[in-house]
């Protein structure tokens, strides 16, 4: 599983590990061609859970067209909502499908009632939704629906090892959190020490 984090790309050469990618935002991709000619898995996220900027997102989506290594770009969603977010969907999407971009569809509290975009539309679920949604059996249901549908999977704001190590549990692909760019020097080898060991059990019943 890797963790994908937001810092500039010098700050992340300093801890290589296999487990590490690095997640761009519309207010913070300089270096991102850097970043993809190194190797690095990366990908890209729409500042949404702040406040979405149309124009920052999409000069951000023209500065990574034709970038080698791009895991997923999420579609602009609306946070806990699956109908907002399905409606935005139809909006937003074509315009990363023109781009070339491999396009993540953000899962959100409702999705268990069918709201979301036909499997083959898009090429990656990116869980996001309330903690206690996140954390619970539909996003469990419609993580193991992805993997079998060949789908990237990714969580947001995972910001704990417990968490970290709840995330690998399901077979989620990649992850991401604030809290590893903001102490990144006390926390992230840590979390990359962990990750890069064999997949730990995690008991359904103490979630994180």
């Amino acid at each position: 599983m890797l963790l994908l984090v937001t810092c500039a790309h010098p700050t992340l050469a300093r801890h290589l590990s296999p487990s590490l990618g690095r997640l761009v935002q519309p207010r913070h991709y300089s270096s991102v061609r850097l970043t993809a000619g190194s190797g690095m898995p990366w990908a890209a996220d729409n500042d949404c859970f702040q406040r979405l900027d149309v124009d920052a997102y999409y000069r951000m989506l023209d500065a990574l067209v034709g970038l080698p290594g791009c895991l997923f770009v999420t579609v602009p969603d609306v946070v806990a909502d699956a109908a907002g977010t399905l409606r935005g969907w139809v909006r937003w999407s074509e315009g990363l499908r023109r781009r070339g971009l491999p396009i993540a569809f953000v899962a959100q509290d409702g999705c268990e009632r069918g709201l979301l975009p036909p499997w083959w539309a898009f090429d990656a679920v990116f869980l996001g939704g309330s903690t206690a949604w996140k954390l619970g059996p539909h996003a469990r249901a419609i993580t193991a629906l992805a993997k079998a549908h060949g789908k990237w999977v990714h969580m947001g704001r995972v910001n704990s090892a417990r968490r970290l190590r709840y995330a690998q549990s399901l077979g989620v692909d990649s992850v991401d959190g604030s809290s590893w760019a903001r102490w990144r020097d006390a926390l992230l080898p840590s979390a990359l020490a962990a990750l890069d060991q064999p997949q730990l059990t995690f008991d359904l019943h103490e979630l994180p």
